[in-house]
């Protein structure tokens, strides 16, 4: 019997060797803390409390009513999705929670109706085959407006056969030191510049020219995202097994930034020898687009509305408030878009009815 222990653990240490490259990170430990091998060697440390610093508090939604899917067919096991799952409710109380375990890809493309967003709970594992096919809905989901969100995974593999974006390799490491490209960017919101990661990180040698890093180690990115159509395929290359407190706002924070409703989505209603309504108290123009210099935004109100209109960069920042809320009556009303560095903008629209959003396209000036 103890030969057949000692037998079973040395492959699985060689499984938990060959799963990674030993340079950059050649110093680190020789497997993650989920892996295989951490089951029979490191166990307490997955017992380790929420830090004694924390008080876990739900934060004030800016996204209500946020409606989440924890994808959970091939993630690293059910009890860690739980988790994750945990952590974002103590601090987004008013968002809805599904559970996909097990389907096909139509059962997953059906599932995915009427929701904002998706995590994926440490990837790993799965049927190769099943996984490209949840990966090519999946990207059709992001390119609709929604919002794929993966955690860090030691399976690289599993991110790989997703296809949500390229990618060579895959480490982890357990280091604090990290590098932050964008400091200023709504992730880190509350966490500040001086962020250190107390769990591990798994960085990724990436490929895509699409994808944009936030947050590096030792020049691998293990934060960041890639935009697909009007949606967000993010990756945190970080460990949720306990509650510690920066790494799960940072997951917090992505949901609030990516899955914030860029778009309405207007429901058509048809009337027998009527055509269609649209529910919506007014209409958006913008003209030229793209534009160099100067592009006229027309609203036409159909009913009387409190309407406040803002423009955003990619980030989510405002770059110019071009109507204050205000009370308005029906009618045209014609605004002017500022002169702004060349780039991808959104308009945002935002009455009591809802929000409606149009992209417009800054070009550079020859």
């Amino acid at each position: 019997m103890f030969r057949k222990f000692l037998l079973f653990t040395l492959l699985a240490g060689i499984t938990g060797l060959f799963a990674f490259r030993t340079d950059p990170f050649a110093g680190d430990r020789p497997f993650p803390i989920n892996s295989l091998v951490a089951q029979f060697f490191i166990d307490g440390e997955r017992d380790l409390p929420s830090s004694p610093l924390e008080t876990t508090v739900a934060e004030a939604d800016s996204v209500a009513g946020l409606r989440v899917m924890m994808l959970n067919a091939f993630a690293y096991d059910s009890a860690y999705a739980t988790k994750v799952q945990r952590l974002i409710q103590r601090r987004m109380p008013s968002s809805a929670f599904t559970q996909f375990d097990e389907g096909s890809a139509d059962d997953l493309s059906t599932a995915l109706q009427g929701l904002e967003a998706v995590v994926i709970a440490y990837p790993a594992g799965g049927v190769a085959e099943q996984v490209r096919a949840f990966g090519k809905v999946l990207n059709q989901f992001v390119k609709q407006g929604g919002v794929v969100i993966m955690t860090g995974t030691h399976e690289f593999s599993a991110l790989q056969q997703l296809d949500l974006f390229d990618l060579d390799y895959g480490y982890y490491c357990k280091e604090r030191s990290i590098g932050q490209t964008q400091p200023e960017h709504p992730l880190f919101q509350g966490v500040g510049a001086e962020f250190s990661a107390e769990v591990y990180q798994y960085p990724l040698d990436i490929s895509d020219p699409g994808f944009v890093t936030l947050a590096d180690v030792r020049g691998y990115p293990f934060m960041g995202y890639k935009s697909l159509g009007t949606g967000k395929v993010i990756y945190l290359g970080l460990e949720y097994y306990f509650d510690e407190p920066q790494s799960a706002r940072l997951l917090t924070n992505a949901l609030r930034w990516a899955a914030k409703p860029r778009v309405k989505r207007s429901e058509v209603v048809l009337y027998a020898g009527k055509g269609y309504q649209k529910p919506n108290a007014f209409d958006l123009k913008i003209y030229p687009n793209p534009y160099v210099s100067k592009a006229t935004l027309d609203i036409e109100i159909t009913k009387p509305t409190s309407l406040a209109v803002e423009m955003t960069d990619e980030l989510g920042r405002v770059v110019s408030v071009l109507l204050p809320r205000r009370n308005l009556s029906t009618g045209l009303y014609r605004l002017e878009l500022p002169n702004l560095d060349p780039g991808i903008y959104l308009v945002q629209c935002i009455s009591s009815e809802g929000t409606e959003v149009r992209k417009v396209v800054k070009a550079a000036e020859n």
